[in-house]
């Protein structure tokens, strides 16, 4: 056991350095170095020898695979990049809804059969299937190094090495039937089946807790940001935690062990095809084949075993799946559950033992399955807490209570779900009998999710420098009480300082700068624009959307969070493109909104999405007609009513803030909207002017700049292929006199009085 832990662990380490650390040119020469230094293991003696040598052999494994996989099947990628080409590809998996278009997995082929995975960027919407063969013009991209250089693994880590933006339309030319596409295939006939059972709110949850079919579920943003908020957004991510259940419900219609090996096995493997081999489904679908194995090969189940020839085999695929996210947070969950629930387990009940609570059988049954439950959560939490807030940047304080509230549900409704959709295609109504319990179970579960996400302080972020210092000094603390072998009531005491330094920093986190004054501050939302105005205790917030892939809600809610506002007076809307509003529904959900302002929604599916979510939460809603003018603290917020109808653009809002500081905000009104404006209201002369449409040329126009003569410009921007900020609009700027300031050369900008 210890070997192969030693050997996985190391061949890891070998494959993390190589990811982050080092030039790819570099590891043959290093796994070369360690395998020449293995014979130094032999100065020594014993298991010291032992493990020396093990350690050296496993990183020149590590760096001579990583290099070797990388020669043979990631750099024939290069060769693509910054590209225009027209190629031949299969797709591997269903296609997903972006911002703007669509976005699908595919391998590219080449000659000599060799193949390449790509995610493919496209915009006309085309029916397609994993299997389909399909031909294409794009220009590709390598997706481990992103503009700035930095790496970028999330798509690496699953095998797509290329991204490809497609110029023009996707031609489906044939079809692949083969058994490599028919799990996906069927894991999207489930996702329909799954559809058609159950009910308009409940059938998106499903299809990812079962199917692994996140498509609809990422469409609802507010549903999205609850979970996540709640600490429980794994349950609907296809992990071990869904092999578990799976082989846990097959455990109990199967109770021979050589059967249950002989069906289990490939249910699983069938089950992990499904789900698109993921590496946290791989991981514990390989460690779960090692242990059901074991007893028919009359071998001994040892989990750390299991575990680490699972990790060996996972990263001997794909060593650039050590970078996974998943497979991190699924490892580090797995071990702090083997290495520590049974003794925090144990260390609950010893301090129970005695007390009325454990004294009546009904009781000391409900006692002895809440302890389960939170020691295996707290077990689980213990390694991927730190990971959750590096890959993250957030961390959910109450995730160990609403997992506990919760994975029952969960795990009522997972089997329930299967054999309500395998009953639903022998007939539709022989699934009725399974769909009502599971309807209930997970409405239960998005409800508490929504719940507890809008409880303030429910999540803090890793932005938060005192909360890191919380983290760092409450692990440094129970790494030490072992260390000294206190018993379980000398960690009483502890626990209390924790808490308690935990709630003071959140107390004492101060609300703003200058509290007592006004403070406007532009986020940094790439090419979108979410604008934040507080006065005193009073906030407000303006847009909050983006077009480049950044959760503009989860930007401000962060925004709003390290600096202790767990409430919005009112939120406005110049108009409703997503660039502008895409974030709302996460910031609705997470956050008690008391007003939202808009302009006329005039059928757009998004401003239907957001009044419907607002109603739900209790928010009011304002039409803004005309002039409306409210007190925001020591600030007056004036809304003007749309300027024109001849675009959406010229059917926003536009706000000015009077006050120790003067603000003005026109959204996307382009010139010919603030010539009209002009005409409409006499507007003084301002401090701050946030540029309108980005910067966009069709905006910021003379007659403008010369009514309100701003002391500084701000622009909200990020990547973008329509020019922004255009030139001509940064040199009248400056023939005005504005400083300029852009939020994508420096973050958040704050400005106040």
């Amino acid at each position: 056991m210890r070997k192969l832990a030693t050997a996985a662990l190391s061949f890891s380490a070998a494959l993390f350095i190589s990811r982050y650390m080092l030039p790819y040119e570099w590891l043959l020469f290093l796994g070369a170095a360690a395998a020449a230094l293995s014979p130094a293991g032999l100065f020594f003696r014993g298991y010291t020898r032992l493990r020396i040598i093990t350690i050296l052999l496993s990183l020149a494994a590590g760096f001579i695979w990583s290099f070797s996989y990388t020669a043979v099947f990631v750099a024939p990628s290069w060769e693509l990049q910054d590209e225009t080409a027209a190629v031949t590809a299969v797709v591997t998996d269903f296609p997903s809804a972006r911002v703007r278009g669509f976005r699908v997995d595919c391998d590219i082929q080449q000659d000599r059969g060799r193949s390449i995975g790509a995610r493919v960027y496209y915009y006309n919407d085309t029916d397609l299937k994993p299997g389909d063969v399909i031909s294409f013009t794009a220009r590709f991209r390598r997706t481990d190094v992103s503009d700035d250089g930095e790496r970028f693994d999330a798509l690496t880590s699953r095998g797509a090495f290329i991204s490809a933006y497609v110029s023009g339309s996707i031609d489906i030319t044939g079809t692949k039937t083969g058994l490599m596409h028919f799990p996906r295939r069927l894991s999207g006939l489930v996702a329909d089946k799954i559809e058609e059972i159950f009910p308009d709110d409940v059938y998106p949850f499903m299809q990812a807790l079962i199917a692994g079919h996140r498509a609809q579920l990422n469409q609802d943003t507010s549903l999205n940001s609850a979970l996540s908020g709640a600490g429980i957004i794994h349950v609907v991510a296809i992990s071990g935690m869904h092999v578990s259940f799976l082989m846990g419900f097959l455990g109990v219609l199967i109770k021979d062990r050589r059967l249950f090996a002989f069906i289990g096995i490939p249910v699983l493997v069938l089950f992990m095809a499904m789900t698109g081999f993921t590496p946290s489904v791989t991981r514990a679908g390989l460690m779960q084949i090692f242990l059901v194995s074991a007893p028919v090969f009359k071998r001994e189940s040892d989990s750390i075993t299991s575990l680490s020839a699972a990790l060996l085999v996972l990263l001997a695929a794909n060593p650039y799946a050590i970078a996974s996210a998943g497979l991190q947070l699924s490892f580090a969950a797995t071990l702090g559950i083997m290495l520590f629930t049974s003794k925090i387990n144990y260390g609950i009940r010893d301090l129970l033992r005695g007390t009325k609570l454990l004294k009546s059988r009904l009781t000391k049954h409900i006692a002895v399955f809440a302890i389960s439950g939170f020691s295996a959560t707290i077990g689980a939490l213990i390694f991927t807490l730190p990971l959750t807030a590096i890959h993250f940047g957030y961390i959910s304080l109450l995730a160990p209570l609403t997992n506990l509230l919760t994975l029952w549900a969960v795990s009522i409704a997972f089997p329930l779900g299967i054999i309500a959709v395998i009953s639903g295609f022998l007939h539709t109504y022989a699934s009725i009998a399974f769909v009502y319990p599971v309807t209930f179970c997970i409405r239960y579960v998005i409800y508490a999710a929504r719940f507890f996400a809008m409880i303030p302080y429910s999540t803090v972020y890793s932005s938060n420098a005192p909360v890191m210092f919380w983290l760092a000094y409450a692990y440094t603390m129970f790494i030490a009480l072992p260390l000294l072998k206190a018993r379980a009531r000398q960690y009483i005491y502890p626990l209390c300082i924790v808490i308690a330094l935990l709630c003071a920093i959140l107390l004492i986190t101060p609300l703003m700068p200058g509290e007592s004054e006004s403070f406007m501050t532009v986020l940094d939302v790439g090419q979108g624009l979410s604008v934040v105005l507080t006065s005193q205790q009073h906030t407000a917030i303006i847009d909050c959307g983006s077009s480049s892939g950044e959760n503009a809600g989860a930007i401000a809610h962060e925004y709003l969070a390290n600096r202790g506002r767990t409430a919005v007076d009112i939120v406005i809307l110049t108009h409703f493109h997503a660039d502008h509003v895409n974030g709302v529904e996460f910031l609705l959900s997470r956050v008690s909104v008391s007003a939202l302002a808009i302009p006329d929604p005039d059928g757009s599916f998004l401003a239907e999405d957001i009044i419907d979510l607002a109603r739900r939460q209790g928010t009011d809603i304002i039409y803004v007609t005309e002039t409306l003018s409210i007190a925001l603290g020591d600030m007056e917020l004036i809304l003007y009513p749309p300027m024109g109808d001849s675009d959406e653009n010229e059917r926003g809002l536009a706000v000015l803030t009077l006050g120790s500081l003067k603000t003005l905000i026109t959204g996307d009104m382009g010139s010919g909207g603030e010539r009209t404006l002009l005409r409409f209201a006499a507007l003084p002369e301002i401090d701050v002017l946030v540029v309108g449409h980005h910067g966009s040329k069709h905006s910021t126009s003379e007659e403008l700049l010369s009514a309100v003569s701003p002391k500084a410009a701000v622009i909200s921007v990020g990547r973008n292929s329509y020019g922004h900020p255009a030139p001509e609009v940064l040199e009248l700027l400056a023939q005005y006199g504005a400083n300029v300031h852009r939020s994508d050369l420096k973050g958040h900008i704050t400005i106040g009085r």
